[in-house]
């Protein structure tokens, strides 16, 4: 097995609405991705960090990106992040 890979990035603007829509109640959403990409997700504040193997932290990161994108135009929920989430 290969050692862990990290993708550290900001998300932009900074906005504490979005980052809560983002996260999700108690991080439901990040806990999500982490479950479907086998990666472990950590933030503070817009500054987030995936941990895991290459290719699905890279995903992650994407698909995070997104979600953070899709938050400025409505409530995010779990069958919003769901299908998100493919490998």
């Amino acid at each position: 097995m290969s050692a862990p890979q990290t993708c550290d990035f900001v998300l932009e603007p900074a906005d504490n609405d979005r980052l809560a829509n983002l996260c999700g109640q108690f991080n439901e959403h990040l806990r999500q991705v982490e479950g479907r990409l086998g990666v472990a997700v950590s933030c503070r504040g817009n500054r987030f960090r995936v941990v895991g193997e290459a290719g699905p932290v890279q995903l992650a990161g994407r698909v995070l990106r997104h979600l953070y994108r899709e938050a400025e135009h409505g409530p995010l929920t779990p069958d919003r992040v769901h299908p998100c989430c493919r490998r």
